[in-house]
């Protein structure tokens, strides 16, 4: 499914609790050298076990501006990926329904 974001940051409600888009900076590597890219996730704003956990989103740029521009241009999420009685499915379902959010699959 592509969707986009209204707006950055962008918070909305899971069966999980409340959830933020953030972007982090993060490494991989691009013929064999280190290369450094910003990568888009869905994380978790309540305290507790998962406060750190962080659930990847297809929006990988080599800038800051470049992986926000892609959470508001339109990007893919796959809950179908996960099983179903998983976290993943679950928050990545109301990422894909959340207020505000565009189906540019419709």
């Amino acid at each position: 499914m592509q969707i986009k974001l209204p707006h950055m940051p962008f918070k909305f409600d899971s069966p999980e609790g409340r959830m933020e888009i953030t972007v982090r900076p993060g490494q991989t590597t691009v013929d064999g050298r280190p290369s450094q890219t910003f990568n888009a996730a869905v994380t978790f704003l309540q305290s507790g076990a998962r406060a750190l956990d962080r659930i990847p989103l297809a929006s990988r740029a080599p800038t800051y501006r470049g992986a926000m521009e892609i959470l508001t241009n339109g990007f893919k999420v796959t809950p179908g990926a996960h099983e179903p009685d998983s976290v993943e499915f679950r928050v990545l379902t109301a990422l894909c329904c959340a207020p505000g959010v565009v189906d540019l699959d419709a």
